[in-house]
C-alpha cells in the first residue's frame, strides 16, 4: 500500500474557528449550573443512578483512582454544558468525596487516591517489558533519551522547516 502524503496546505485558515456560528457547541452557552451547590446535587443523581454507580464501583474494584474518574466527570460535565470550568473546578473536592463515599459503601478494598507517581509507572513499565523479553528496546530508549539533544536528529515535516544542510 503506497504511504499518502500529506497535503501541507490542505489545513484550517488561520481565524476559521472564529468565524463559525456562535454558540454552536454547548460548552459556548451559559452554564444549566452556575452555581456550585446546584452542580453538586446534579451530579450526585448522575452518580447515584443505577448503572453509573455499578460502573463507577468497577472502575474503583479495578483500580482506577478516585482522582481519574473524578476528572472525567468534571471534563464531561463541562463539555455538556451542565456547569463552567470555575465550577468544576470547586466542584473537583466535593466530586472526589462523591465517589470515594460510593466506593467504601461498596466495600472496596483498596480504593487509589491519586494517579501513580511517575517512579511507578516506570516500575510498572520495566515490569511489562520484561514479561515480554524486550528488556534491549527500553535499555535503547534509556540511551536514547539520555543522549545530548544535538545527537538526536529529528525529521522536520513541516512547510517551513529548514531542509537538510
Amino acid at each position: 500500500m503506497a504511504d499518502r502524503k500529506q497535503n501541507p496546505f490542505d489545513t484550517p485558515v488561520a481565524g476559521q474557528s472564529l468565524t463559525d456560528t456562535p454558540k454552536n457547541y454547548p460548552w459556548e452557552n451559559p452554564a444549566r449550573f452556575p452555581q456550585v451547590e446546584e452542580a453538586s446535587i446534579f451530579v450526585w443523581k448522575k452518580l447515584h443512578n443505577k448503572d453509573t454507580a455499578a460502573k463507577i464501583i468497577i472502575l474503583l474494584e479495578t483500580g482506577v483512582s478516585v482522582a481519574s474518574i473524578t476528572k472525567v466527570i468534571i471534563f464531561s460535565g463541562f463539555i455538556e454544558g451542565a456547569f463552567s470550568p470555575d465550577v468544576g473546578f470547586k466542584l473537583t473536592p466535593i466530586v472526589q468525596k462523591m465517589i470515594l463515599s460510593m466506593g467504601k459503601a461498596a466495600d472496596v478494598k483498596e480504593i487509589k487516591l491519586d494517579k501513580p507517581k511517575v517512579n511507578e509507572t516506570e516500575k510498572v513499565m520495566e515490569e511489562l517489558f520484561s514479561s515480554r523479553d524486550i528488556k534491549e528496546d527500553m535499555e535503547n530508549l534509556k540511551k536514547k533519551d539520555s543522549m545530548p539533544k544535538e545527537k538526536v536528529k529529528e525529521e522536520s515535516k513541516g512547510l517551513m522547516s529548514r531542509g537538510e544542510e
